[in-house]
């Protein structure tokens, strides 16, 4: 089956030469064949003929670097070691005139100007071809845990969930300086009652998030049936997983969306309300200071509890 294009170029050479009548019959059978208008014939023609006439393929340049040149470049890449073109491109000549002072520069000096003058993209095109026969190096021999696949995202808001489905976070208390080890707060608020708890632990590692957790679980008025954290390494770990799968009945465990703070909106102004507002930005704590925190915790956890019980 003939395409539009052949159709107009089996036309074309008649079109070119005929006369007024005959290009005429010519656009009345190609209007007839491909059922369009003469207007658009008459477009498709014109174009044609001025491309035939005037147009030729600029696509591919005249090749400056040859085979020559790239042949230079290879052996100075060589004697270097074979490192990278950004590394290399500032170090050409050093490279050139070792190889001169040693008598080894084969290459002619037209090949060794354009050497010089190659730019850093074209050099780095050319040593991207080279052949390595050290292979590819810098590759990671650990992968990851899969515990993100796992662990489902949640997606959009809360359809009215039943109490104990709620949103988890940590705040921590560093002060100025984020390295070395200090204390931090989990907060587990819910979402259906709003329902508060607190609890201070030494750094966040697996096991004290869980049992920061557990603690939390005991206090609630409800059962805990949902644990929403974000994407953080306390929470989405193994131990945290297991844990929540030998639950009777099991805890559900999904995660927000990395970055997405507006997805833990609730959680995230409890923070504020809760910890920052009591406990501030102070410097990172001592242990026996972050069991007083703990302790500090359960009051206020107390305290929040009674105010927004029913009376």
């Amino acid at each position: 089956m003939a395409t539009v294009t052949t159709i107009y170029e089996e036309h074309l050479t008649a079109y070119r030469a005929g006369s007024k009548a005959r290009k005429s019959e010519i656009l009345d059978a190609v209007c007839r064949t491909m059922g369009i208008a003469r207007k658009a014939a008459i477009r498709r023609f014109n174009a044609l003929l001025a491309r035939s006439s005037a147009w030729e393929d600029r696509r591919k340049g005249k090749e400056i670097y040859g085979p020559d040149v790239t042949a230079a470049l290879k052996d100075v890449w060589e004697l270097a070691g074979r490192i990278c073109a950004e590394r290399l491109h500032g170090a050409v000549l050093t490279y050139v005139a070792q190889y001169r002072q040693a008598h080894q520069w084969k290459h002619r000096s037209a090949a060794t100007a354009l050497l010089c003058e190659m730019s850093l993209g074209t050099m780095k095109v050319r040593v991207g071809r080279f052949d390595n026969p050290w292979g590819r190096h810098g590759l990671g021999a650990t992968k990851s845990s899969g515990i993100r696949e796992i662990v489902p995202i949640r997606r959009g808001p809360w359809n009215n969930p039943a109490p104990g489905n709620g949103e988890v976070d940590t705040v921590a208390h560093y002060g100025a300086d984020l390295r070395g080890d200090y204390c931090f707060t989990v907060q587990y608020t819910d979402v259906a009652t709003i329902w508060t708890c607190l609890a201070a632990q030494w750094n966040k590692g697996e096991r004290a998030t869980v049992a920061s957790i557990t603690g939390m679980r005991d206090r609630l008025p409800f059962p805990l049936r949902g644990l929403d954290p974000d994407s953080g390494g306390e929470f989405i770990n193994w131990h945290l997983l297991g844990w929540t799968q030998r639950q009777t009945p099991p805890i559900t465990l999904t995660r927000t969306r990395p970055y997405q703070k507006n997805d833990h909106a609730r959680i995230e102004q409890k923070n504020y309300v809760n910890v920052r507002k009591w406990v501030g930005y102070v410097a990172g704590m001592t242990i026996p200071e972050t069991w007083r925190c703990s302790m500090s915790c359960t009051a206020l956890w107390r305290a929040i509890s009674t105010s927004s019980s029913p009376r």
